[in-house]
């Protein structure tokens, strides 16, 4: 019975932790990445579809505000990945509300918009919060396709 608990507790962890990966310089990681469809990289985005992420990390310190940095590597080509409105972190935290304090672990509703025009390509895309000072609070890159729609 022990076996199948720690089986059951263990197999989200695992297929969330394949989905993403560290950001350069160090920056901290979140505790964990929750794609919406998505247990293992490359994550299928489909276009003309929102992106639903799930990030769940903890503040090293206390944060007032926050923005979200999405940056598309594709074909050697690095952009900034529009996120509109939806790079207001702290208007999508979930059970919380900024200021966050220093020890706080929270939970971040991201959506992503895969727009209709996206070229059907392989690329990364770092996620990396700010602070107000443009200090990474947590970062990570994941590895996608955007796919078309088939409906």
């Amino acid at each position: 019975m022990f076996r199948v608990l720690l089986l059951v507790a263990l197999v989200p962890a695992l297929a969330s932790a394949n989905v993403f990966r560290a950001c350069t310089g160090g920056r901290p990681l979140p505790i964990s990445v929750d794609i919406n469809g998505c247990t293992s990289a490359p994550c299928d985005l489909v276009r003309g579809q929102d992106v639903i992420a799930l990030i769940d990390f903890t503040a090293d310190r206390a944060i007032s505000s926050m923005t979200t940095v999405a940056t598309a590597t594709a074909l050697g080509v690095v952009t900034n990945y529009p996120l509109g409105s939806n790079s207001v972190t702290c208007n999508f935290l979930q059970g919380s509300s900024c200021p966050l304090s220093a020890g706080e672990d929270v939970t971040y509703r991201l959506t992503m918009p895969v727009l209709s025009i996206y070229p059907l390509v392989s690329l990364s895309i770092e996620i990396d919060v700010q602070d107000a000072n443009s200090q990474s609070v947590t970062c990570f890159v994941v590895d996608a396709q955007v796919v078309p729609n088939t409906q």
